[in-house]
């Protein structure tokens, strides 16, 4: 930028008077006046071109920087000058006559999101024309956890962000603007300070700022690793300075999770009782024994008799807690800067042996050899250390509440009620017994280490060249062990074959080499020009070892020495190699600051792909206008003080979900035997044969957005609406047996592009400071995001209209993740038996939704069927089949919500976190635990669901699934919740008093992690939606107090 550009600028920035440098007002010039000379830096070292310098006192005597910082003023001896920059705290300080002063300007918090990071870059953010958010690092450090991205949670419209397991160390689900892709990780790139990195691991502490790129034409240049969206974090670096510490811990208590209450007692005999008279074949308890003919166990209902009950949701699980301390040192000279931290991670879940600790460094050195040449390194390390427990809460809902869980002696009971020899149930297994270690072992050991050098060269005026280089290497160690006297061995009638054991040792070789050349340069004064080059090469190699083995002689020996210990064994090994190479161009402009524009391009090319497919082209283009600079909105800058509309478009590819070696046909070892006996070795193709024109999956997106700032940025709005359409989405198909069978029972696969998707949606952001005093503030923000998906097309027109995957249906016109099933309407009344009949059905049962069916009268429907109209009635009865199945919900919510209040008075802070995320279904297997003869055991509100919206109780059924049409349907239910996420009090002790024992903040604070939960639906209860159906690892409360201290 040239001088007058930036003096410009300072003009519009600052309501100060600016004079040229070295020049002073007439009224200094009376004074006894001495020359300043002086250099204003960053806190990397850089220069800051166009600082205010001002002296205390006399607003008309002031000056700016030049393009290397320097400045020069006069002021009277022993007087004082303030230092401002936008995006900087203002410094004051006293000058000091015959010394060439330096001063360091801090980033100011409360401004620094005018400046984001894109990629390859950064920018202010009143200059995008893509849809980027960011988040800053007092909102990452506001959730407890060890993973960063929770925080996040409906903070950031668009992103979607979900935990779905309560299990120590358990990650989160992300996905930006809904689900395009049917076999694609849905989850972003994560970027780290410059390169794809592991989030995870990164304690929360030494993260500066997460920037989230949402939209195609901000993540083109990343090509198709950004196709899912780019989420780039900005750590922590080192500052010129004192030596700066900081100590930032926390410890709490991990448990109150939602439980159902279960039947248990006289409560769960009752129940089966109820069945018996409800079967009208109730004649006393005696007539429920299956020594009569009736569903229960003589041991069970003597057990009751004897008041030996079992609570088995308070015999397995247990109160955790979480603890996190992180200690980091910054500071540096004029030249060299440096940052480290170490921190130490531990959570413990509900369950014994559910534990995950991890141990993290970063550290970050940045040098300046001299004013053209700068490098530096940056080194991430983690080591995670987790051992998994046998959880089986869904086990515990269903199971039996009676019997003994210890012997006298007080070890573990195997048989609650006793073997079936002697008179008890063999079956009916201790769900503790893996809680014993000597039988029952799961870790996971995983090494992580990414270091990143970097050379940066600026030979000349706006022009820059970076070469970064980035090694990552990971080594991951999985052992599993259940030998004799585990569930296991017991489920298979103490059965030594019923044991196992395995080893996987997995090694990741990741390496990435960038070369980014920037020229940011001006024409005119008011046309400004950012040039950016990139090409970027990548190799990624993986390697495996899995041994395994079956027949565990000797439990002492865990998973060592398996060729001894164990009758047989198992060994395999494998491979994955892949490379990739792109190259980026990109271009913004902007004149006077009003009418902004960018256009980029990337090339890519995968070894993934087959010869003519591995290369494609990602075009992305925004532009952007500023009206509220126009003159003619003059008179609305005293309520409106920014109005910006933006349009991009974008292309991007996805390819992670083509495996290295999916355009090369394999084939593999097989055996042909004649009686037992090998005849000789053979070959045959593998089950997924090869597809030479496989291509990338692209998605082509269009956004439009609007930014809105009033009343002097008091309130900021950020609306976007989008519209992806993809092409060439793949999916497995199965190939006909006409051409052969890979088995007798199994057939052919091939990926093929096959699918289109569609997905549009509304994103809505609002920040305000509704009270902003120098004792009271108080801040808001809302987030609110809306989501429309669905599958457009399936290979061809003639196919049919839907494809089952995982779960999960495919459907012309429904979302990617949709249910199909029964879509059920309730239970059929005593007044609707007529009508019940029509289908084979009686009161009590469930009452079935067909599509395209009328009720025309009392026993009477009608439909089409080939045209015709068809009509059933008692005389011609409808088939119920899985040919009525219809979409009944889908994965992906309709809407989230994010509702934020921050309240700050004098010294005590307050944040109050609502979450809602609604329209989603989820599938919840404690419903159909519902069992209609009361032996197996269900939650007791479903009791109440009896009759309107369960079956009736009835004790001739024998087969729920079969008897009950569409019982299995009942598990889909909607999923919809309100969560308070979190509440933080904390309290910053007065800096007077700190600084009297050398500590510049010292602040207390508690923190309690979702202390409400509502459901929408009345059959979800004592229990988190948020866990979409997951029932093993229940979401727990957090109550967690700590401390920020920096000295």
């Amino acid at each position: 930028m040239c001088a007058a550009a930036i003096l410009c600028s300072c003009l519009f920035a600052s309501p100060l008077q600016s004079y040229a440098a070295g020049s002073q007002s007439p009224a200094a010039a009376a004074a006894d006046l001495i020359t300043i000379k002086g250099v204003v830096i960053d806190p990397m070292g850089d220069p800051i071109i166009g600082a205010n310098i001002v002296q205390v006192g006399s607003a008309g005597n002031g000056t700016i920087t030049d393009f290397d910082g320097n400045f020069l003023i006069k002021v009277p001896a022993a007087s004082f000058i303030d230092v401002s920059y936008i995006g900087y705290e203002t410094q004051r300080v006293k000058v000091t006559p015959g010394k060439n002063m330096r001063i360091i300007l801090t980033v100011d918090t409360k401004t620094l999101e005018d400046v984001v990071v894109i990629g390859y870059g950064t920018a202010k953010k009143r200059d995008l024309t893509g849809a980027v958010a960011q988040v800053k690092s007092d909102e990452i450090v506001l959730t407890p956890s060890s993973n960063p991205m929770q925080a996040l949670q409906g903070k950031v419209a668009g992103l979607d962000i979900t935990r779905e397991s309560g299990q120590a160390g358990a990650g989160v689900n992300i996905q930006l603007r809904g689900v395009r892709s049917i076999t694609a990780d849905p989850t972003p790139l994560f970027i780290i300070d410059g390169m794809p990195g592991d989030i995870k691991t990164l304690n929360p502490n030494d993260i500066e700022s997460i920037d989230i790129l949402k939209d195609a034409s901000s993540t083109a240049v990343y090509g198709s690793d950004g196709a899912n969206g780019v989420v780039i974090v900005t750590t922590k670096h080192g500052s010129e300075g004192k030596l700066s510490v900081n100590l930032n811990s926390y410890i709490g208590i991990n448990s109150w999770s939602m439980n159902p209450e279960l039947r248990s007692g006289e409560a769960y005999m009752e129940t089966i009782r109820q069945a018996y008279r409800n079967a009208g074949t109730y004649n006393g308890d005696e007539s429920m024994l299956s020594t009569n003919g009736g569903h229960l166990s003589a041991a069970y209902y003597n057990a009751y008799k004897s008041g030996k009950t079992i609570d088995w949701i308070d015999a397995i699980l247990n109160d955790g807690y979480v603890q996190n301390y992180s200690l980091s040192l910054t500071g540096g000279t004029e030249r060299t800067k440096a940052y480290m931290s170490l921190n130490f991670s531990d959570e413990k879940g509900q369950y014994k042996n559910d534990k995950n600790s991890i141990y993290s460094t970063n550290i970050r050195i940045d040098h300046s050899l001299n004013k053209y040449i700068s490098a530096g390194v940056n080194l991430q390390g983690s080591y995670t250390w987790r051992t998994s427990p046998y959880a089986k809460q869904a086990d515990a809902i269903s199971a039996f509440p009676f019997g003994t869980l210890y012997n006298e002696d007080g070890t573990i009971n195997p048989y609650p009620i006793g073997t079936s020899a002697n008179g008890g149930d063999s079956n009916y297994i201790n769900l503790m017994i893996n809680d014993d270690s000597s039988v029952y072992r799961k870790r996971r050991n995983e090494l992580r280490l990414s270091i990143t050098p970097y050379i940066k060269i600026s030979p000349f005026k706006g022009f820059t060249w970076e070469s970064r280089v980035n090694a990552t290497l990971v080594n991951i160690k999985t052992n599993t062990f259940q030998g004799l006297y585990s569930v296991g061995y017991y489920t298979k009638q103490e059965d030594a074959s019923a044991t196992s054991v395995s080893l996987d040792h997995n090694n990741a070789y990741n390496y990435k080499w960038e070369n980014i050349l920037t020229y940011n340069f001006t024409i005119s004064d008011v046309h400004e020009f950012a040039a950016t080059v990139v090409s970027s090469w990548s190799h990624n190699q993986s390697e495996n070892e899995n041994q395994s083995g079956t027949g565990v002689k000797n439990n002492k020996l865990t998973w060592y020495s398996m060729s001894s210990n164990c009758a047989s064994t198992t060994t395999n090994t494998g491979y994955t190699m892949s490379k990739a190479f792109g190259f980026v161009g990109r271009l913004n402009y902007q004149y006077k600051g009003k009418y902004l524009a960018s256009i980029s391009a990337r090339r890519d090319g995968n070894s993934v792909l087959a010869e003519g497919y591995k290369w494609d082209t990602y075009p992305g283009a925004s532009i952007g206008w500023r009206i509220s600079d126009e003159d003619f909105m003059e008179s609305t800058r005293d309520v409106m003080n920014n109005l910006k509309l933006r349009v991009a478009y974008g292309e991007s590819g996805i390819s992670n979900n083509i495996s290295p070696y999916s355009s090369i046909s394999n084939v593999q070892l097989g055996m042909i035997t004649i009686g037992g006996q090998l005849i000789q070795p053979t070959y045959t193709t593998a089950q997924t044969i090869a597809n030479k024109t496989l291509t990338w999956e692209r998605s082509k997106t269009w956004n439009f957005g609007v930014d809105a700032s009033f009343l002097n940025d008091r309130i900021n709005v950020v609306a976007d609406y989008y519209i992806t359409n993809s092409d060439d989405v793949i999916w497995k198909i199965k190939i006909p047996v006409t051409n052969g069978a890979f088995s007798y029972n199994q057939q052919y696969e091939a990926n093929m592009n096959m699918a289109k998707t569609n997905n549009k949606g509304f994103e809505f952001t609002v920040n305000t400071r509704n009270i902003d005093t120098p004792n009271f503030k108080w801040n808001s923000s809302v987030s609110f995001s809306y989501y429309k998906e669905k599958a457009t097309k399936l290979l061809s027109a003639s196919q049919s209209d839907f494809v089952p995957y995982d779960d999960y249906v495919l459907m012309v016109g429904e979302p990617v993740r949709s249910f199909r099933h029964y879509k059920l309407e309730g239970v059929w009344s005593e007044a609707e038996a007529e009508d019940a009949a029509v289908f084979n059905q009686a009161p009590g049962h469930l009452k079935i939704n067909v599509p395209g069916l009328k009720h025309v009268g009392p026993g009477v429907y009608t439909k089409v069927v080939d045209g015709e109209t068809v009509t059933y009635d008692a005389t011609n009865k409808y088939a119920l089949t899985s040919n009525d199945y219809q979409a009944i919900g889908h994965k992906t919510p309709d809407w989230t919500l994010g509702f934020q209040n921050s309240i700050v008075y004098k010294d005590f802070d307050l944040t109050l976190y609502l979450f809602m995320r609604w329209g989603q279904m989820i599938k919840y297997e404690t419903i159909t635990d519902y069992d209609p003869t009361g032996v197996g055991n269900f939650p007791t509100y479903l009791l109440d669901k009896v009759g309107t919206t369960l079956p009736a109780l009835d004790a001739t059924i024998t087969n729920k699934l079969s008897q009950y049409n569409g019982f299995d349907a009942l598990k889909y239910v909607d999923g919809s919740f309100f969560k308070i996420k979190n509440i933080t009090l904390g309290y910053t002790l007065p800096k007077d008093l700190m600084k009297k024992v050398s500590i510049q903040k010292f602040r207390i604070y508690g923190t309690i992690t979702n202390p409400l939960v509502l459901a929408k639906s009345d059959m979800i209860q004592d229990y988190d939606p948020e866990m979409n159906g997951n029932r093993n690892y229940p979401l727990t409360k957090q109550l967690v107090f700590g401390l920020n201290v920096t000295f």
